[in-house]
């Protein structure tokens, strides 16, 4: 298999070593060899991801097409994020916040009582309290049931393996 997780790491660690500088990586391998297309591959695939940053020179030695010949290589901030045992800034920078307005929230709750196994006058009335409340009872509403959520850990790993497969 051309792509290799052993020598992604190994291209990401030397790059890494001399941030923010380029490295020649031209006569990393003999030209031809085996070696040398796993390596083109797997820079290609690190470039590809936006780990690395690499200057090539395009050759057409044969009736193969159009090929490239890396020459200098450097490992970019996602690179060295990646690398980073905390996801380095992109951790912190990178943290999405979800916000639901009232109204969203509501209309997720009143599906999911829908869709329930109550009957359907318990659906009804459940439905009926839930438009009736406040935007700051939701709000508190929604604590409760992330806090139960928490207090069944075993429960919510299984709906949250359910729902990603």
């Amino acid at each position: 298999m051309l792509l290799d997780r052993e020598m992604q790491l190994t291209i990401l660690t030397e790059l890494s070593e001399t941030y923010p500088s380029s490295v020649n990586v031209s006569e990393k391998y003999d030209y031809g060899s085996d070696d040398y297309y796993k390596f083109i591959a797997n820079l290609a695939y690190l470039k590809d991801h936006k780990l690395i940053s690499e200057k090539s020179l395009l050759v057409s030695p044969s009736m193969q097409g159009e090929s490239f010949q890396p020459h200098l290589a450097s490992i970019t901030h996602i690179g060295m994020d990646f690398l980073a045992d905390d996801g380095g800034l992109s951790a912190i920078l990178g943290v999405v916040t979800i916000k639901f307005e009232a109204e969203q929230f509501r209309t997720i709750l009143e599906s999911m009582i829908l869709s329930s196994n109550l009957p359907t006058e318990r659906k009804q009335t459940m439905i009926d309290a839930l438009r009736e409340l406040p935007a700051e009872s939701i709000k508190h509403l929604t604590t409760r049931i992330v806090d139960a959520g928490w207090d069944n850990l075993d429960s919510l790993m299984t709906i949250i393996q359910n729902s990603l497969l």
